[in-house]
């Protein structure tokens, strides 16, 4: 009879403490005794990933193959074999063991993940795509895979490029694969290529002066845009980028026609609502704005911004308790805006609702203890109960917050 203490199982989990601590030596030689015990797959399995994590991925893919070949069934044994093919810089047999892995276990992103990078060492551009594709399919907020999946195209293009330089086409696609990188820089010389090649390409246009506005140029997008548009007079996405380089210089007037040009041609694009509305209470028009709020809150009902924001607007109209409404549905949305709450708590408080109120600057400050607005809030609510000793508390606190 095999003591407890003694089992193959015991050594597994022991080494698998000392993996978390980073005491690869120890965990493989904890799973060398479980292999001596019993040498089940899992011992083999266990071992070859501490061999891995150790970077000696020879002796972990012997490990691994060990394991396969007491269980082939086991998607995460291809999958961790694949990963220490890679690293040994053996792209096709990588991508064979991903393959099977896949084959197992659909859903696997990691082994798409370790697939398509497989791919790509081999200059497969197109199966290394195909992979990536999968990965954002069964994660789409995979950024890893989003980044990889674009740099093979970009090759893609480099070489269109290569074979024919005077490709407006190429040198446009480049670029948006570029600003998809953050090289915004590089973007520039590619659509300043495709223009000098094709100076009535409107996508270059448009897409240079979105370029432009993530650099906070804002005059020079401008510019691009309203190339864009001479040559796409419909285009609601060059009219919606033109109203906000304008805002952001402030130019409020200006913007709010290219706002409404944008709903003329797509009266359902919720970010044209949106930004109409910003300017317009900017421009002290609350009533034009809480029309806009409801358009964009009957496209997207969950937008939990657009609550809060159309709250703001009846705040200031003096309308509480319609402000609460608003406040209330952006907090069902998203409870963690700790901003939400103390603006809740102030409208409650001036509907002399205090002790409601309390309770929503509680909310804030345990999601964050420094919000200056909760703590006046909290203040001003005990003071209007009477507990002053408590509201002398709260000023006490704010004037010891951290800057």
């Amino acid at each position: 009879m095999e003591l407890p203490w003694k089992s193959a199982g015991t050594w597994c989990r022991k080494g698998q403490a000392f993996c978390e601590q980073g005491q690869y030596d120890r965990a493989i030689e904890c799973y060398d005794r479980a292999i001596h015990l019993d040498a089940g797959a899992g011992a083999w399995y266990l071992k070859g990933r501490a061999l891995t994590s150790a970077g000696r991925y020879q002796p972990a893919m012997e490990s691994l193959d060990q394991a396969i070949r007491l269980d082939p069934t086991s998607a995460r044994f291809w999958y961790a074999g694949g990963r220490a093919l890679y690293n040994l810089q053996q792209y096709r047999e990588a991508a064979e063991y991903c393959g099977r892995a896949v084959e197992l276990a659909p859903e696997c992103a990691d082994a798409w993940l370790t697939r398509g990078h497989a791919f790509k060492g081999m200059g497969r551009a197109p199966e290394a795509i195909g992979c990536y594709d999968q990965v954002v399919v069964i994660e789409p907020g995979r950024i890893e895979a989003w980044l990889a999946r674009v740099v093979p195209v970009l090759e893609c293009y480099d070489r269109v490029i290569a074979l024919d330089p005077r490709n407006a086409d190429a040198w446009y696609a480049r670029g948006t694969i570029q600003i998809l990188l953050s090289r915004y820089g590089d973007a520039l010389a590619s659509y300043d290529r495709a223009l000098a090649i094709d100076p009535d390409h409107a996508g270059a246009w448009y897409t240079r002066g979105c370029t432009f506005a993530a650099l906070q140029r804002y005059e020079e997008a401008i510019g691009c845009f309203d190339r864009a548009l001479v040559l796409r007079p419909d285009d609601d996405g060059a009219w919606y980028n033109r109203g906000r380089a304008l805002q952001s210089l402030e130019r409020y007037e200006e913007a709010l026609v290219c706002y409404e040009r944008a709903l003329e041609i797509d009266p359902e694009n919720r970010r044209v609502w949106n930004n109409k509305a910003s300017v317009l209470s900017v421009l002290s028009h609350y009533d034009q704005a809480l029309v806009c709020y409801d358009r964009e809150l009957l496209i997207h009902p969950e937008n939990a911004d657009a609550w809060y924001n159309k709250g703001l607007a009846l705040f200031i109209l003096g309308r509480y308790g319609e402000a609460v409404t608003c406040y209330t549905r952006a907090l069902e949305v998203d409870p963690a805006k700790a901003g939400v709450w103390s603006t809740k708590g102030n409208a409650l408080v001036l509907l002399e609702r205090s002790k409601e109120a309390l309770d929503c600057y509680d909310r804030a400050l345990a999601i964050d203890p420094n919000d200056a607005e909760a703590l006046k809030g909290k203040a001003m609510a005990l003071a209007h109960l009477g507990h002053s000793a408590g509201a002398a508390r709260c000023y006490e606190r704010l004037r010891r917050r951290p800057e």
